[in-house]
């Protein structure tokens, strides 16, 4: 969260909001679920998107409410 803030702040330091666009999470999920593909199917990626680069991934599930019969989707990766 506090991460978000200081981005978010500089972000709107230089850029005014219509020339930002913000993903919702669920909007995302395609997108989400084909990094494997972008991975192994680019080979720049592919070098860099490894454990020799990558010390860890933090999904961070920022909303005021629970999962709400969503269950199913977060179980199914390991998320809950």
């Amino acid at each position: 969260v506090e991460s978000f803030e200081e981005l978010n702040k500089t972000l709107s330091e230089h850029f005014t909001e219509d020339h930002l666009y913000r993903i919702d999470h669920y909007l995302g999920k395609e997108m989400a679920q084909n990094l494997m593909i972008l991975r192994f199917s680019n080979t720049w990626f592919e070098r860099v998107w490894n454990s020799d680069n990558i010390k860890m991934v933090i999904l961070t599930f920022k909303e005021p409410f629970g999962t709400e019969g969503r269950g199913g989707y977060f179980d199914k990766y390991g998320i809950i």
